[in-house]
């Protein structure tokens, strides 16, 4: 289960792609789409594989514009600079900071962790969105 803006998503629940290298996954993107937005859900990839993370989100964005949506969004946390580094590399920008976001989430799912990458406090999200 997955918490954003305090609601529960479930990735199963979604469509996606499989990245593979040389045979083996090398990552996973999963997508929810309404009438005019996509949204990522999840962007999991192989660290082994540096452009996998690249080729999901173009070929999420190739699908995302078949189908006519006008917006692609993704949300993390403030803990995660290397996906919000990745996001704004591939053209997107900051739309939302939604301030102590994820300490409601816990109510939700007291799984999310307290500290993150970096060892960073773990306490908001940030939402970003690229224009199709």
């Amino acid at each position: 289960m997955v918490v954003v803006r305090g609601e529960k998503y479930f990735p199963a629940d979604y469509v996606g792609f499989v990245a593979e290298y040389e045979g083996e996954k090398a990552g996973l993107i999963l997508l929810r789409f309404t009438d005019t937005l996509c949204e990522i859900i999840s962007l999991t990839t192989n660290s082994a594989v540096a452009s996998a993370g690249k080729l999901l989100v173009t070929a999420a964005i190739e699908r995302a514009t078949e189908v006519g949506v006008q917006k692609m969004i993704a949300v993390t946390t403030n803990d995660n600079i290397n996906a919000l580094r990745f996001y704004q590399q591939m053209g997107f920008t900051v739309s939302a900071w939604r301030k102590g976001a994820v300490d409601r989430s816990r109510k939700i799912k007291p799984s999310i962790p307290l500290a993150g990458n970096y060892n960073i406090p773990i306490r908001d999200e940030i939402e970003l969105e690229l224009d199709l």
